[in-house]
Order: C-alpha cells, then structure tokens, then sequence
C-alpha cells in the first residue's frame, strides 16, 4: 500500500510533547508555535535530531549530547536542517504577534516541506487560569483571565487551515470550574461547532450535559507512570462523514474505551534503573553513558535511540527539607503509611516549616513512591520539588528533570535547553508524548481510510 505523509501543525507547542506524540505515530510535524524562549530552544533542538535521523547522521545528535559539537556548527555541516529547524519553530505570543504575521510564516513552513495543507492541528492554550490550584487563592482568577480567551487564536487558525482533524488538550480545570468556567467551557464547544468549515466534537456537545468527566483522559490509562488527567476532546470535518459513518463513535472510543498496551506503569518502572544521586550531583546537560541494563519494557522504551542520560542533576536542599524528606520517607518505609504535614507537626514540631497556610497544603511534601504512578508533574517542579521527593532515602533528594521527563513517558534523548528552572517549566507544562500517540495513531487510521483506501 502507498504510504502517504500527513502534516500536523501544533498550537501553544510548549517544549512539544503532543508534538513528539504525532511524530512517534507518523506524522510530519511541520510547524510549532511557541512564545517560551527556552521551549523554542528544546523544539529546534528536537527538529534537528529528527532531521539528522531522518538522513542517517543522528550521531552528530548524540555528539550534541556530549557537547562534543555546538548546535551552530552542526547545523552550518548540515543546511537543509538548517532550513528545516528555522521553518519548523515559529516563536510568537499570540495577542501581541499580529496574527497575518504568524499566517505568513506558517505559509512559508508549508512551501517548504511541499505540502499542500495539513491534516490536523494540535494543541492547546497556556493554562494557568483554569488551575484548580490558582482557583482556589483567587475565585474570580478565571473571569478576569484574559489568557482563558486565547483559544481564539485557535479557532482563527483553525478556520484558515481547515485541516481534516483537530485535537485540543487543556487542565481538568477547565471542566471541573463552577459557573463562569462552565459557562466559558461551553462557549468554547459551541464556537468550535460553528467555525467555518463545520466540524464535529467528541465526546458531542450535547454528552457534556450528562457527563462532563467524559473530556478527561489520565495518562496512567494509556501507558504513562503518572496520574496526569488532561481535557481531550477532537473535532473533524462534517464532510468526512462521507467516508465514514462512525467516526463521531471512532473518536469517542478513543477518549473512553481505548485499551492501553502496556497499563500499571509506576515510580520503578520509569526511574528504577537510574544512577543514584545525592543532592548537587549530576548534570544539566550530559551526565555519561547508563551504568546498567534496563529492568522494564518501559525503560527500555525511554533508552531507545539515546546514547547515554541527560538533564540529570539534583538539586540542592537546605539542611531543614533534607530533614523533611527524610521523614516522610521513614514514615512511610516503617508501615505507618503516607505522612502529612498533621503528621509532621505532632511528631517533629522542631521542623514545621515557615508557611502561612500549614492547613491547606497538608500534602506539599509528598513521596512518589515506587510501585505507585507518579502524582501529576506540574510547572510548580520548577519552584521547589517537595512535592517529588525520590523514594530512596539513601538519596534523600527531590527528582531531577530527567526522572520527571521520564514520567512524563519523554524518550532520554529529548534534550531540554535552558537553566534548570526552564527545564522544570517545560516538563511540568507538557502533554505526554505517549497519550499523544494513541490519538495521534487513531487519527492516522482514519486519515489512512480517507486518502488511501
């Protein structure tokens, strides 16, 4: 059968995990548009090695790695990356960029890589306003948020490129808000029912009445070591409805019944064959080659095509949230079960820490533990990592940005550029590559069937 090649553009990109999602399926991404500096930096980083893998040189990628060759030299030996870098990542800010400007480039992208429109658009605005977490400091955060409104940027890009497919991704605070955000999560159904072409949502319009909770997907579900709940829902053109009857059922099969391939992934399975470390050790860039074998499928999956570790350097902690750690990992290991800060205040008061609100974050300091998935990782990693503190009490440190990467299902060799703290945002603010997969796979079924059967 003739293999044809399906174009992808994603919105709000961040440092790409929907995006390496769709590549893994088969997809060409060609453009992502992100405002971070230090994303843009990971995802031409991540243009290049896919460029270089695509011509067999992916080695050069991994004497990136080393540091044994600077990203301007290697990509000076090789221009036609070079091209495909500078077209493939669009850095802009939606609300400030001009609109016609961001059109433009996305034009040019296209020209370049031959392609005569795509097929999906993927992504999802910043989303900090729906927070759950922001919510519950300030309750009117969300109406006064004007970043809860760029998802009309979506909708324009959208109508212009009127691809066959869409996937929009956001935080469960988007549903699980009360009155104005479910006002404002309806409007933003209605609006991408009513954009022009057409399109169909699923789950439908009319479902989220009955069962809201029907748009969340966890990522433990799919393959992922960590609980992360995420609002999905996909749009396609009424017109493909020609083609197959069922695919308003095709998509919300994906979202509801989907049975993952490899399903209990935990804390072991993802980080148990790392080196140990203690605090201040390792790296940010290269850290050396592995110093053992892979124990589990999933770690085998995360070494694939990488020579070595990367982004893997503990912090540093005071000597008082050593002692805080240190605790929370002894309760647990002597059969006493998860601690709380309750627990930490009627044991060792001498470490309570200096916080205004002990009552309302009585779990900010948390274990991931090792035959459990992950907690969510979110931006706030880049703050502090009470809440992923490594389960080894011989390490007595919170995770690095590889371990969080790795829970995120991030393959070893995905560089990510900038200061620590960036790195730790990025991650934090990422869609997991392999949730990303299993819709993106689904959707090149369907594509397949459009264009080829």
């Amino acid at each position: 059968m003739h293999k044809k090649t399906f174009y992808a553009i994603d919105l709000f990109a961040g440092c790409g995990g929907l995006s390496e999602g769709f590549i893994q399926a088969g997809f060409e991404v060609i453009s992502q548009i992100e405002m971070d500096e230090w994303a843009c930096e990971t995802l031409s980083t991540r243009h290049m090695y896919h460029a270089l893998k695509k011509i067999g040189k992916e080695h050069y990628y991994h004497k990136y790695l080393r540091g044994e060759i600077f990203k301007k030299q290697l990509l000076n030996k090789f221009p036609d990356v070079y091209e495909l870098v500078s077209h493939g990542v669009i850095k802009a800010k939606f609300g400030k960029s001009k609109l016609s400007r961001i059109l433009e480039k996305i034009e040019k992208a296209t020209k370049h890589y031959g392609a005569s429109r795509f097929n999906v658009v993927i992504g999802g605005p910043p989303c900090q306003s729906y927070s759950l977490i922001g919510r519950s400091s300030n309750q009117h955060r969300m109406e006064n948020d004007k970043r809860h409104f760029l998802y009309e940027y979506y909708l324009k890009i959208l109508a212009y490129l009127r691809p066959d497919f869409f996937v929009f991704e956001n935080v469960p605070g988007l549903i699980t808000a009360e009155a104005k955000g479910k006002e404002i999560f309806l409007k933003m159904l209605d609006d991408f029912r009513n954009i022009n072409p057409p399109y169909e949502i699923a789950p439908s319009f009319d479902e989220y009445y009955e069962n809201p909770r029907e748009y969340l997907l966890d990522s433990s579900d799919y393959g992922v070591p960590q609980k992360r709940k995420r609002v999905i829902f996909l749009g396609y053109k009424k017109s493909l409805l020609q083609y197959n009857k069922n695919v308003k059922d095709v998509f919300k099969n994906i979202l509801t019944t989907t049975t993952p391939r490899h399903a209990g992934y935990t804390i072991v399975d993802a980080i148990g064959d790392m080196p140990p470390l203690k605090p201040g050790e390792g790296s940010d860039r290269w850290f050396g080659e592995y110093p053992k074998e892979a124990l589990t499928p999933y770690q085998l999956k995360m070494r694939n095509n990488s020579p070595g570790i990367i982004n893997f350097k503990a912090r540093t902690h005071m000597k008082s949230d050593l002692e805080r750690y240190r605790f929370f990992i002894e309760h647990h290991k002597n059969g006493n079960g998860a601690a709380t800060l309750e627990d930490l205040i009627d044991q060792r008061p001498d470490l309570i820490p200096a916080h205004k609100n002990l009552s309302g974050f009585l779990d900010r300091f948390k274990v991931q533990w090792w035959y459990q998935p992950s907690s969510t990782i979110i931006s706030h990693i880049s703050k502090d990592g009470h809440y992923y503190i490594h389960p080894d009490l011989c390490q007595c440190r919170s995770f690095t940005v590889r371990e969080a990467a790795r829970c995120q299902s991030f393959p070893d060799n995905y560089l990510f550029e900038g200061p620590r703290t960036d790195q730790f945002r990025q991650v934090g603010n990422a869609v997991p590559p392999m949730l990303a997969k299993v819709i993106a796979t689904r959707i090149l079924k369907e594509l397949n069937k459009i264009y080829i059967s």
